[in-house]
């Protein structure tokens, strides 16, 4: 055996026994290990997790998600994977609804789905119904979806080498460069069946308000004290927070320029200066440089199943980009606001001005930038499978 294969091995710490013993919900302990947070980007696809339940449980770690959080839990057995929605992880007043925690639940189902084929399963997805618990719910794991298996043939998907490959990209894109015409045809084509569509904007007086409206939202949140509050615990500013925790953006994965990614890591500055520079970079950079945006438009942001499949339709938006060479970037700035005003029960001023971009009605739970980037995007960090999988 090769080095790396006996260190990939040591870190997974697996046997067939406790393989099989983990994938009817015992404790995982076989997944553990010591491997550094970036490893499980290289070790989901890991030889001994090939044609497991287990292994789409690995793909599902590697999701986009809100502010990295990882909001999820896995219930695994051999004909079932069970989803649920991490209470405890959540973004308070910045994810007032939770529905961006759902948001990151769907995009975790989507790469399942995606991995499924490639281990050879077939996959019936249930979500749970009704509306979005209730951030002032009980802190237990609630029950987000479940994943039917059945044994299919093996067969390679063309977006299983995007899993590994797909991060938030948040460095300038190329603005006379827009996304080819086929990715274009295939957003638009995306989510029918599950009342979900995507809306995209190049120029224009909409185009316009879109990115107005991020940018005021912008202010808006660094302006509400317990929003940019919930916002910045998340923040991995160290090497240490970073193997501590496992999660949170990073300065790394910030779009900062080389320059200033150095000085932020020899000169830590205040919060203040902090948000102000997260204004400017979004204004400066992410919405001046970005040649097309888009939302993603469902009937009711509020209702579970939707919100679920809302995540699977960003999820496939960002690997398909990622197979052709595209960067994407959230901007959900303008939606959070709505969440918040909800939550403190204003008149919804937000809910309007988002509104008046959403063409052909319907109310927009996503919002987004997509472009080519010369600049790639850092990886994130990522819990261990023993952090995620429920004994």
């Amino acid at each position: 055996m090769t080095k790396s294969g006996s260190t990939r091995r040591a870190a997974l710490g697996l046997g067939a026994g406790a393989l099989a013993a983990a994938t009817v919900g015992c404790t995982p302990q076989w997944v553990g290990g010591d491997e550094d947070p970036y490893a499980p980007w290289r070790l989901w696809d890991a030889p001994e997790l090939r044609d497991t339940p287990a292994a789409l449980v690995a793909a599902a770690m590697l999701a986009a998600n809100p502010h990295d959080t990882q909001p999820w839990r896995f219930r695994v057995g051999l004909d079932a994977i069970e989803v649920y929605a991490d209470l405890t992880r959540d973004l308070g007043a910045m994810d007032a609804a939770l529905r961006e925690m759902h948001l990151g639940l769907g995009c975790a189902i989507e790469n399942m789905t995606v991995a499924a084929s490639a281990n050879g399963f077939a996959v019936d997805i249930l979500p749970a119904p009704g509306p979005l618990p209730s951030l002032d719910a009980a802190r237990a794991p609630v029950l987000a979806a479940t994943l039917r298996l059945s044994r299919a043939a093996a067969t390679p998907h063309s977006l299983r080498a995007a899993l590994a490959a797909r991060h938030t990209n948040r460095y300038a894109y190329d603005p006379g460069r827009p996304p080819n015409r086929d990715w274009i045809d295939l957003a638009k084509a995306l989510g029918g069946e599950a009342g979900v569509r995507v809306q995209l904007m190049e120029s224009g007086p909409r185009r316009q308000a879109f990115d107005a409206a991020v940018l005021d939202a912008t202010e808006a949140i660094i302006a509400d004290a317990q929003m940019i509050a919930d916002s910045d615990r998340w923040f991995r500013g160290s090497a240490a927070e970073i193997a501590t925790h496992r999660d949170g953006p990073t300065l790394e994965t910030a779009g900062l320029s080389p320059l200033k990614l150095t000085l932020a890591k020899w000169f830590p500055v205040s919060a203040e200066t902090s948000h102000r520079a997260w204004l400017d970079l979004t204004r400066d950079t992410q919405l001046a440089s970005a040649p097309m945006v888009g939302l993603i438009v469902v009937a009711d942001r509020y209702d579970r199943p939707t919100a679920l499949a809302a995540g699977r339709v960003w999820q496939r938006l960002h690997l398909e980009a990622t197979r052709r060479g595209l960067a994407m970037q959230p901007l959900n700035q303008p939606i959070e606001r709505i969440d918040r005003e909800r939550q403190l029960g204003l008149a919804p001023e937000w809910e309007r001005r988002v509104a008046r971009l959403t063409e052909g009605g319907g109310q927009a739970t996503f919002a987004f930038r997509v472009g080519y980037a010369a600049t790639e995007a850092a990886a994130s960090p990522r819990r261990r499978l023993a952090d995620v999988i429920m004994g």
